[in-house]
């Protein structure tokens, strides 16, 4: 009996004690750091990647992008984070997917296109 009532106690307690663990933080697949060390297909593809969410997700940008980037290649997309990121704020490059499109944003914006 006391037996059961221990085995039970020390099950409560192994699994009280797991959900009490804190998560490790969350380690980014591509950084900010990491990026720029990517072999070019791999930033292309990372870059293929953030323009699709801006072009299905991010709806204030939506019109600009489709204006600015009209004619553009992945591999010249590239080309253009590749130089941006250097002038971005820190705020502006916090997380890879943001510095990226932080980078097509300003080069859009620089050239005259605007935000709707």
């Amino acid at each position: 009996m006391h037996t059961k009532c221990l085995v039970t106690g020390l099950l409560a307690l192994a699994t009280t004690s797991a959900f009490a663990l804190t998560a490790p933080p969350f380690t980014q697949a591509v950084s900010p750091d990491t990026y720029p060390t990517l072999p070019v297909v791999m930033r292309q593809g990372y870059v293929a990647g953030v323009m699709d969410v801006d072009r299905s997700v991010l709806d204030y940008t939506k019109g600009m992008f489709s204006a600015c980037l009209k004619g553009v290649t992945l591999a010249q997309a590239t080309e253009i984070v590749d130089r941006g990121i250097a002038q971005l704020e820190p705020v502006e490059r916090n997380t890879a997917p943001t510095m990226v499109h932080n980078a097509l944003l300003h080069d859009c914006l620089r050239r005259g296109f605007k935000v709707e």
